[in-house]
């Protein structure tokens, strides 16, 4: 039997927007074993989520400092033992291609575009005004012609039932106030404030709409005085949950209000409506996949600058004036917008419907 290696290592809305491209390699391969190679924080959710057979893990911090990287060199000799016919690399680090070449696949696809270390290199960048999920699938030689599946999450056994009191089992509103870090990278610009949040929340409150905040644990470091601040009927589970738990909670919400991070994904993952802040970056290119009238974001005005990555680094922005401008006025409205949307999707009861 053929063996296919797929490696995709860090950041968990980019995991999220490979899987139509893995569903693609799946489903033209129906007769191969796929495995799939991620860090022990995505592991969970891939097992969930991933058409593979086999999920290996990794210690993610190996990525975090250089001389960690040697790290790599036992794992890849233990993989080499596995026999990979083909190997499929969704990240644009060298060291990464040196591993997939000492892992022991003959044929050797990324991303980028000189071919060092593959065998094979498709640009990840181009002209297109494409999504970064037809920009992995890509990868796998999706041709642009046919439709890609959208991506789910089928949970195995109730999750995140514990987390969620009573009080929140209504339909609360789940509200994302951090993100925009990975394993390598930390994007800050890509945050509304959070005293805005902090007023998106009272502002439910007031309306007898309980919410939920979700976040990772590095999240909480910079909300404290937001967290300090809650009204009785929100829930804290910023640093409290897993990536699956996450997902779970997420799945028993009305919405998401977030900024671009990896919850939005998740909650595109379970099927859960989204309200998305945007500033330095395109919701065309890395809004959840496939676009959906269910998936709203909300985007600058007036600020020439927007989006701004990529190109440019938007690590090196520090006035974060694009999600400046983007009010209360115009998150509250169509928050309500939105909950008022969710409430005439629902089937009337008295009727049978």
């Amino acid at each position: 039997m053929e063996r296919i290696l797929v490696i995709k290592l860090y950041a968990i809305g980019d995991l999220v927007m490979s899987l139509p491209g893995i569903g693609l390699l799946r489903r033209n391969n129906p007769a191969s074993e796929i495995h799939l190679l991620t860090s022990g924080l995505l592991a969970p959710l891939a097992r969930l989520a991933a058409p593979v057979d086999r999920v290996i893990e990794m210690d993610n911090r190996i990525l975090g400092r250089s001389a960690r990287r040697l790290g790599l060199l036992p794992l890849a000799l233990r993989l080499r033992r596995e026999g990979y016919s083909r190997g499929y690399l969704l990240h644009r680090m060298l060291p990464l291609r040196l591993f997939l070449r000492l892992a022991g696949p003959r044929q050797r696809i990324g991303q980028g575009r000189g071919t060092a270390g593959l065998t094979r290199a498709v640009p990840f960048e181009t002209s297109l005004p494409e999504h970064d999920a037809h920009r992995y699938a890509r990868v796998f030689g999706w041709d642009g012609k046919e439709p890609l599946a959208a991506p789910f999450v089928r949970f195995t056994r109730p999750v995140a039932e514990d987390l969620l009191p009573p009080f929140t089992r209504t339909g609360p509103v789940a509200v994302s106030p951090g993100g925009g870090r990975s394993a390598v990278r930390s994007t800050d610009a890509k945050r509304w404030p959070s005293e805005r949040f902090g007023e998106i929340i009272r502002l439910l409150h007031r309306e007898g709409i309980c919410t939920v905040l979700l976040g990772s644990v590095e999240d909480g470091d910079f909300l404290e005085e937001l967290r300090a601040d809650l009204p009785k009927t929100s829930l804290d589970l910023i640093g409290r949950t897993s990536l699956v738990e996450a997902a779970g909670a997420l799945s028993r919400c009305r919405m998401l209000v977030t900024n671009d991070s990896s919850l939005m994904h998740l909650a595109g993952l379970v099927g859960t409506p989204t309200l998305t802040i945007f500033g330095p970056t395109d919701p065309a290119r890395v809004g959840v996949f496939p676009p959906s009238s269910r998936h709203r974001h909300l985007i600058p005005a007036g600020i020439e600058c927007s989006p701004c990555h990529p190109p440019r680094a938007v690590e090196s922005c520090c006035s974060a004036e694009c999600m400046l401008s983007v009010t209360v006025d115009r998150v509250w409205n169509e928050t309500m917008d939105m909950l008022a949307e969710g409430r005439e999707d629902q089937p009337d009861q008295s009727s049978g419907r």
